[in-house]
């Protein structure tokens, strides 16, 4: 990736925060859009200047938010469905329900 091709990827991805960290040689980076790195602000995921030379924009991104970016699913009424095509309210009441386990008798 050139110097022109990161800065096109940052203005694209404005939800990307970063920070050049010369002695280490690399750049963390913190997508601000997942709890991960929004509830503690000493997160961050590393990436060496020579990483980033030789990736794209795409796997940078994969880079960033791997193993973060979940795609949360349930089943309510017999059929599955995306928790983020779900408008605020809804969401809410699945934060609010209660879990419990039922033990085989």
């Amino acid at each position: 990736m050139t110097k022109h091709e990161f800065a096109e990827f940052l203005e694209k991805n404005k939800n990307i925060e970063w920070q050049d960290d010369v002695d280490h040689q690399q750049i963390c980076f913190r997508n601000v859009y997942l709890d991960w790195y929004r509830n503690d602000e000493q997160r961050c995921t590393a990436v060496k200047y020579w990483k980033i030379d030789d990736m794209t924009s795409e796997e940078l991104l994969i880079e960033i938010n791997r193993g973060l970016m979940v795609e949360g699913i349930t089943r309510i009424t017999g059929y599955f469905t995306k928790i983020t095509s779900w408008n605020p309210g809804k969401r809410g009441e699945l934060m609010d329900r209660k879990r419990f386990s039922v033990a085989k008798a």
